[in-house]
């Protein structure tokens, strides 16, 4: 509860879950008072939380398929889900999926894996929102990402396995420490260029809200924030950049009346609104991609980057722009439509 003002003044405007070892009461009433939107629990009394606006949702417990426990914690959720339903049906509820999990057991084809599979839809039924966690630099990797240690693409990964199972919100988790560093070999805190990536990256995919994981689950050293000075710059620079963009990123994702294309291995994504798309480029490799060409079909005028205002030309909705590695580029553009 100290540290609510070192938040905001990160650019965090939710809180989710009240701390270990914390007053649960006392927690939810600094952080209302601090102005904060709130995912968590519901109250000892959850009829205590009918008609909260600032409670955004009820969250199930943590990663219900990691370390093998979706075939208890399923039923479980199952009949939490039906209790809190009549209890608010209203209330939104958000659950949170092991990256790493739900990537490795919905493409693997041995028995045990397609029968631990079966109990992810079970699961998504159970919630509104659904997260994922995967950290590619601090975290726990499963066998077939860890030779693709600090490979930004793989936040996307879990995505695309939910995406397969229902069209619900995503949310995702984005490293913002060294995390596991000192439990699991090669682990690392990210650079300031991998975040930010993985932010964009994560928006470029759907993610309709983002979460850091600042802490430090050192064995020997437990820490609730653990991110260094150049993550928490970057942090409050692209929470500001992401509220400059405002709604247009819950727009349609990549709505099919406009075509935006960008030479590889560069990815895009977009959003329309009013007329004017925003245009969501990440280079996810370690090569600078020069002269890369971004086309946007019927783009009208000139492009305007988010980052500092910088006005481009568009040549018959074509625009020249080399991207450095890991390199992020957002721009607003008017289509007419």
């Amino acid at each position: 509860m100290d540290s609510f003002e070192k938040w905001k003044q990160r650019g965090i405007d939710t809180l989710l879950e009240v701390p270990m070892n914390h007053d649960a009461v006392a927690w939810d009433r600094a952080a209302r008072a601090g102005g904060f939107r709130i995912i968590r629990r519901p109250a000892a009394n959850p009829r205590d939380d009918i008609g909260r606006k600032d409670l955004l949702a009820w969250s199930h417990w943590d990663e219900p398929d990691a370390a093998g426990r979706a075939p208890t914690w399923t039923p479980a959720f199952e009949k939490t889900y039906s209790e809190w339903r009549s209890i608010d049906p209203n209330r939104k509820i958000f659950l949170n999926f092991a990256g790493p999990d739900i990537t490795w057991f919905t493409t693997q084809r041995d028995s045990y894996s397609t029968n631990y599979a079966s109990y992810y839809p079970r699961l998504v039924a159970t919630a509104d929102w659904i997260a994922s966690d995967l950290y590619p630099a601090g975290g726990w990797l499963n066998r077939g990402h860890e030779s693709r240690r600090g490979d930004i693409a793989l936040i996307a990964e879990p995505m695309r396995a939910i995406k397969k199972l229902t069209n619900k919100p995503q949310f995702v988790f984005i490293e913002a420490s060294e995390i596991e560093s000192g439990n699991v070999a090669g682990a690392r805190c990210p650079t300031p260029e991998e975040m930010r990536a993985q932010i964009w990256y994560a928006i470029l995919h759907g993610a309709r809200g983002i979460f850091y994981f600042p802490a430090s689950v050192r064995r020997d050293a437990f820490r609730f924030d653990a991110s260094p000075p150049e993550i928490v710059k970057e942090m409050v620079r692209q929470n500001a950049l992401i509220r400059k963009a405002g709604r247009t990123l819950q727009g349609a994702v990549d709505p099919s009346q406009l075509q935006v294309s960008a030479d590889g291995p560069l990815e895009v994504g977009w959003r329309l609104l009013d007329g004017q798309a925003t245009v969501i480029v990440v280079n996810p490799t370690r090569k600078s991609v020069p002269e890369a060409k971004i086309t946007v079909a019927g783009a009208k005028g000139e492009a305007r980057f988010l980052s500092n205002d910088r006005r481009v030309p568009m040549s018959n909705g074509v625009l020249k722009e080399s991207i450095e590695p890991l390199g992020v580029r957002v721009f607003m553009v008017g289509t007419g439509d």
